[in-house]
């Protein structure tokens, strides 16, 4: 009968080391979950900063290739103009002038 006792006490010692366990494996996965909730959150943040500064980098691309562009259109079109006073020169005088020189391939 004694034996009986010292069972009882011994299996109600074990239940509630069971239940401390269990209390601080639960407390465990929870501070795991929250740390890696945490973490996808900053990764996330990270993402998104990453997502911004490549948008505004590609906008200053594009900007400053627009213009590279418009300068290179500025210049064309002087050169064109250039072109087409000299040529108009060389019409009404029939001549060419001195700086004039035939480049040939």
């Amino acid at each position: 009968m004694a034996w009986v006792v010292e069972r009882a006490k011994y299996m109600a010692r074990y239940k509630r080391e069971e239940l401390k366990i269990h209390a601080w494996e639960n407390c465990q996965m929870r501070k795991a979950e929250m740390k890696t909730k945490k973490a996808e959150a900053k990764a996330e943040k990270m993402k998104a900063r990453a997502e911004e500064q490549m948008t505004r980098d590609v906008a200053a691309v594009q900007r400053a290739a627009e213009e590279k562009r418009a300068n290179e259109e500025a210049k064309l079109n002087e050169k064109g103009i250039r072109t087409s006073k000299r040529a108009d020169y060389i019409r009404r005088t029939a001549n060419l002038p001195s700086s004039f020189t035939f480049k040939l391939p």
